[in-house]
């Protein structure tokens, strides 16, 4: 197993995040807010989300009513140990939702 290079924006909750969309092609902040594994509220998976698709690793659709997450390409790369996310420049702050 390849390690991670995690940057120091970065949460635990990030890796939930994007460990459920390699397994899962589609998702929302409100669904990955109910999985146990996430342990996060729908507004903070919402603004995690945010912030990872700032820097590439997830794409994000506003679909009207429903927002909808997918992982990219960059983020899979991450996943595998392949991508040094620290090299990436910080996220801009989000504001709460």
């Amino acid at each position: 197993m390849k390690v991670r290079r995690a940057a120091k924006w970065q949460e635990s909750v990030d890796d939930r995040i994007l460990e459920h969309l390699s397994e899962e092609p589609w998702s929302s902040a409100r669904h990955m807010a109910t999985l146990p594994s996430i342990h996060a509220t729908e507004a903070q998976v919402k603004d995690r989300c945010c912030r990872l698709a700032d820097v590439g690793l997830v794409a994000w659709f506003d679909d009207n009513a429903l927002d909808l997450v997918e992982l990219t390409t960059e983020g899979q790369l991450y996943l595998d140990g392949e991508l040094d996310v620290d090299l990436y420049p910080n996220p801009r702050k989000f504001r709460s939702y």
